[in-house]
């Protein structure tokens, strides 16, 4: 849980390098939560039950749920320490609006340079279109996203509370649930 929450902290603060950024979020959303549930399941083997678990069972999944939830919300703090440390404001041209899952914006600066990664926040496709200029603030070395000045309230220490509390309650959950299955109870 310590590495899940340090790598996407880390991934846009120091900042890690683009082609380890995409594995760092998988290895911490989707492995580290999924190491939570497996090696309990393993011991389930091991443990003959009259009935299934269900309450170790439930506990892992919450702590399950928990992990997925602390590695995007330890990003978001990431990336706005990462833009609070590095970050530049620039007048940038909207080049492309794109209206998909989640709607994204390809932003360029002045210059010609591209913005990376795209917006996500404030990019509503009703509201902005190509050819758009909106005052942002980005990282230079393209770990964190871009936020629009209307949208920028850099406060990575807002995050503290959720991120311990989330990190306690994978920790009971967990324990709890470990303990459970291991002694067979239901």
């Amino acid at each position: 849980m310590a590495a899940s929450g340090a790598l996407m902290w880390f991934a846009p603060v120091v900042p890690l390098p683009g082609f380890l950024r995409g594995p760092a979020f998988i290895i911490s959303a989707l492995a580290i939560p999924l190491a939570l549930v497996l090696v309990p399941a393993l011991l389930l083997r091991h443990v003959t039950h009259k009935k299934p678990p269900k309450l170790a069972i439930g506990a892992l999944t919450v702590a399950l749920i928990a992990a997925v939830v602390l590695a995007a919300i330890t990003r978001e703090a990431g990336e706005e320490r990462g833009l609070e440390k590095r970050g530049r404001w620039t007048e940038a041209v909207v080049v492309v609006v794109d209206n998909g899952k989640t709607d994204e914006c390809t932003l360029r600066t002045r210059d010609g340079r591209e913005i990376s990664p795209q917006m996500t926040d404030g990019c509503d496709p009703e509201r902005i279109e190509p050819g758009d200029r909106l005052r942002v603030l980005y990282d230079p070395e393209g770990a964190a996203g871009p936020f629009e000045d209307t949208a920028v309230d850099l406060d990575p220490g807002a995050y503290k509370g959720i991120i311990g509390g989330l990190a306690a309650l994978i920790v009971v959950t967990g324990t709890w649930g470990c303990v459970r299955v291991s002694r067979g109870e239901k």
